[in-house]
């Protein structure tokens, strides 16, 4: 199965840093290329006046560049930050829907009701280990426990409220079931959700570009353009880091669900 998203070999810390070597192999290059045309042009007789003329071309050419690439930069990050704040805001609704459904065991009879509650214990310490999935591998089976516990939650809510299927009373404990158990498939689509793998290679292609230019026409200022090119590689491994919630540091709150799975222990 595919895990989009998940890279199980490479740290994202190691990304980071391949990244800036590339880089800097890219201003290299474009430095190399720079001082092997001035040496040609020392071999000849030179205009007076043209290299003037040149440097100004190359400011303005190197300007542009660096800012177009720092506002792609930019436009991955809102990206990136949008699915952050919808894994956040998902989270905060499935405990929300939980323990909803948790209140609403109360209205079956008391032996159905400590059945489901028994169930909904265990499918809320399910989506918890869920959240705490440290690999896209693990998190697509701790999905698949998940959609186990879901069948036997609906089974046991079922037969709890078939002596009055046909009652409101009924009808408030399914809607509060079922909204629990499609918050959980939209949590996992979100959690799925990343950066088009297409946006992510013309960023780099982009990168790399704008980098050899820099070493072409800043062949002096390495210094400078290094420490430039560290803070784009730190932007690019922000930016992966909020697309990626299993293997990226920046992790989404789970307070949420852990103050439910803290107050449904204390139920039992």
């Amino acid at each position: 199965m595919h895990l989009p998203g998940s890279f199980p070999y490479v740290p994202l810390w190691l990304l980071t840093v391949i990244f800036f070597v590339a880089l800097i192999a890219a201003r290299e290059l474009g430095a190399f290329l720079r001082t092997r045309r001035e040496r040609r042009k020392a071999k000849k007789s030179a205009v007076v006046g043209a290299d003037s003329v040149a440097d100004i071309g190359d400011s303005f050419s190197t300007n542009t560049v660096l800012g177009l690439l720092a506002l792609l930069i930019g436009f991955t990050f809102s990206l990136a930050l949008g699915r952050y704040d919808e894994r956040r805001s998902l989270v905060l609704h499935e405990a929300n829907a939980l323990g909803t459904t948790w209140l609403r065991t109360d209205l079956l009879d008391t032996s159905d009701a400590e059945g489901v509650r028994t169930v909904l214990r265990r499918y809320i310490d399910a989506r918890v280990d869920f959240a705490n999935a440290k690999t896209a591998r693990q998190e697509v089976d701790e999905y698949a426990r998940t959609t186990a516990l879901q069948a036997e939650l609906w089974a046991t809510v079922m037969a709890a409220t078939a002596p009055f299927r046909d009652t409101p009373r009924a009808s408030l404990m399914v809607t509060a079931t079922n909204e629990s158990i499609d918050l959980a498939g939209e949590r996992f689509a979100a959690r799925q959700d990343h950066i088009p793998h297409r946006v992510l290679r013309m960023l780099f292609l982009f990168s790399l570009l704008a980098s050899g230019l820099l070493g072409y026409e800043r062949v002096r200022q390495r210094t400078s353009a290094t420490l430039l090119l560290l803070l784009f590689s730190l932007s690019v491994g922000l930016v992966l880091d909020l697309d990626l919630p299993s293997t990226g540091g920046v992790e989404v709150p789970q307070d949420p669900m852990l103050d439910l799975q803290r107050s449904v222990g204390l139920s039992s």
